[in-house]
């Protein structure tokens, strides 16, 4: 592969740096997730200081499945055209890291190249046909981690990792034991260089509350209808807060309700509820093409 130009790696790591300022600093980060280039702006614009990138929303914008169906070359197209067209950081949702612990380093170092701040790296196994979702073995997790550090020395990277657990998620039927090991991998993942550690389906105030408490690094929530209020997680010591595909579901609920209406009533009264011209116009004009050169 070509080097990275010194003056992109630096562009990148300065992202990296903020990002993990941000993380690290006393205020909740809330991260709302990205499916196009249409929203990243629109999050931009409306004052957020990172963005997160969603993999079920970039994937079903794309028309595919989340978990990894649609081709890394087209994940990194994507994320790399996000990162163009904002100045706050970008963390990319790397999903499984598209490959073995030396695929996962060519993710990473195209990440970088493309100016994203980081990256997710999850730890839930691919479901396979007929077969419950498990998750993947603590070491050969801890491995692919190693492989992301190895890829940061080498480069001279600052590219920041917010490793996944995706216990409570899998281990829908022992919630102690999902706890118990949600806390052990979040103390391995931060044992072996990551940033910070990101939980899915962690909705109890007590749960997280645990998490903060227990896990030596920052804890991150993907909230939902049932989670605490960003205020209310900030005060039980989580860090960073993000959103997942809840902003694809929101606009094509939206799409899905002017179409309902105008197949019953042939009106399109809920438009005037809808951002109209003048306001996208406003966001994708930062320069002729849209992106930041």
């Amino acid at each position: 592969m070509e080097p990275i130009p010194p003056s992109v790696l630096a562009a990148a790591n300065a992202k990296s740096r903020v990002l993990r300022n941000l993380v690290r600093a006393p205020e909740i980060l809330v991260m709302p997730g990205a499916y196009d280039v249409l929203s990243a702006l629109l999050f931009e614009q409306m004052g957020f200081e990172a963005i997160q990138g969603t993999s079920g929303g970039i994937a079903a914008a794309l028309g595919y499945p989340d978990g990894e169906v649609m081709s890394r070359d087209l994940f990194l197209e994507t994320t790399g055209k996000f990162a163009a067209a904002v100045s706050v950081p970008v963390n990319a949702d790397g999903e499984r890291g598209y490959g073995d612990e030396n695929e996962v380093q060519d993710t990473v170092r195209s990440l970088i190249a493309l100016g994203a701040a980081g990256m997710n790296l999850e730890d839930g196994a691919a479901l396979k046909p007929g077969a419950t979702r498990g998750l993947v073995p603590l070491a050969d997790r801890l491995r692919k981690i190693a492989a992301v550090m190895k890829t940061k020395q080498a480069l001279g990277s600052e590219f920041f990792l917010n490793a996944r657990v995706d216990a409570f998620h899998v281990m829908t039927d022992d919630p102690k034991q999902a706890l118990n090991e949600a806390i052990r991998r979040g103390n391995a993942y931060a044992a072996a260089g990551s940033d910070c550690i990101f939980y899915m389906n962690a909705h109890s105030r007590e749960v997280i509350g645990i998490l903060a408490k227990e896990v030596k690094a920052p804890i991150s929530i993907l909230a939902g209808p049932p989670s605490p209020s960003v205020g209310e997680l900030q005060d039980l010591g989580v860090a960073r807060v993000s959103y997942g595909s809840a902003f694809l579901k929101a606009a094509i609920g939206a799409a899905e309700r002017l179409a309902q209406e105008i197949l019953k009533t042939g009106t399109v009264t809920s438009l005037k509820d809808a951002m109209q011209t003048p306001q996208i116009n406003v966001l994708v004009t930062q320069n002729k093409t849209g992106l930041r050169g």
